[in-house]
């Protein structure tokens, strides 16, 4: 009897766990009773996910003779023209034996074309960074002819570097390149909704998997449904000689101000503002300026902006409480 008179009790207990979780867990966790936001200072980012192909001047060496291969310098070196960045000791008879159709870089060669520099001695004849990953693609994404790249063609390519470090080489083989690094290139393509973000000579943020890159915008064009961006930079980057192609985030602006969420705006008489709790706790409209927007969240000026009349505006400040979901306004 006592045990049957304890399972009200336990009902009880349960229940008033389950009025706990709902009351003071739930609402931390999801916010889904939080009516308003609190306005704080903040920074937006205007960011862009793209895929983005490395254009630089770059020279390839192939061997002047088959032979043995012995590698002086290391991969991404910066040398200076006259270096010797490899010693090639010649194989006669394997230069009579085979050929260049045999070649596991036969690809290679045939993309390269006349595009390269045979050499003998292997000295470097201009000053850049030593890389030893080629893919035959040097001569299509380079400066002279970035211009008339299209995403037609560009999309459908196989790009893949492959690591020319071996022990011997035939005749007219790829061995390494040269890439200037004063001044290289990033293009991409991206919707032509998306092209009101970028200007030319303006700075971005290319964030790369190896880092962040410092870059201008070269040149804006329009090519079919899509825009073509070509990006100047003269910064370091890790992966600059052998990367060809990279996923990246553009950051295009950095915007600041009172950051808040876009559904907390509303309009009243076709302005915008947002519904601030006053000291007696009711909420008033306050009119806000809209600096920049990523759909979720909206940068907004604080204190005070001058409207297109030419009127000094008193607007939100920071800590300001407001309604998050005030409606549609008027």
């Amino acid at each position: 009897m006592a045990k049957k008179n304890r399972k009200p009790i336990y009902i009880f207990i349960l229940a008033l766990i389950i009025l706990y979780v709902v009351i003071y867990i739930i609402p931390k966790v999801t916010g889904v009773f939080e009516t308003t936001e609190t306005l704080k200072a903040g920074t937006l980012q205007v960011t862009e996910e793209a895929t983005c192909y490395f254009v630089r001047e770059e020279t390839v060496y192939e061997a002047g003779s088959a032979g043995s291969l012995d590698y002086l310098i290391d991969e991404g070196t910066h040398i200076r023209k006259g270096t010797k960045v490899l010693k090639l000791t010649e194989d006669k008879a394997k230069s009579e034996e085979e050929t260049t159709d045999k070649s596991d870089y036969k690809d290679i060669i045939t993309r390269l074309s006349d595009y390269v520099v045979r050499s003998a001695d292997c000295k470097a004849q201009s000053s850049g960074i030593l890389s030893y990953y080629i893919d035959g693609y040097e001569h299509y994404f380079s400066p002279s002819t970035m211009d008339e790249l299209k995403y037609e063609k560009v999309e459908d390519l196989k790009v893949k570097a492959k690591d020319t470090k071996r022990k011997s080489t035939l005749e007219r083989e790829p061995i390494f390149k040269i890439c200037d690094n004063d001044n290289w290139y990033m293009v991409c393509w991206v919707e032509a909704a998306s092209i009101a973000k970028y200007q030319e000579g303006k700075a971005v943020t290319i964030q790369l998997p190896e880092g962040d890159v410092q870059a201008t915008v070269r040149s804006i064009k329009e090519d079919g449904d899509r825009w073509r961006i070509i990006f100047r930079s003269n910064r370091y980057y890790e992966a600059f000689a052998k990367s060809r192609v990279e996923e990246a985030t553009i950051v295009s602006q950095d915007y600041n101000g009172l950051i808040a969420k876009s559904k907390s705006i509303t309009t009243k008489d076709g302005k915008p503002g947002v519904m601030v709790r006053q000291t007696s706790g009711e909420y008033a409209f306050t009119q806000v300026k809209v600096i920049a927007s990523d759909g979720e969240y909206t940068v907004l000026q604080d204190v005070s902006f001058i409207d297109e009349n030419g009127n000094s505006v008193n607007t939100v400040n920071v800590y300001d409480e407001i309604l998050k979901n005030p409606g549609k306004g008027t």
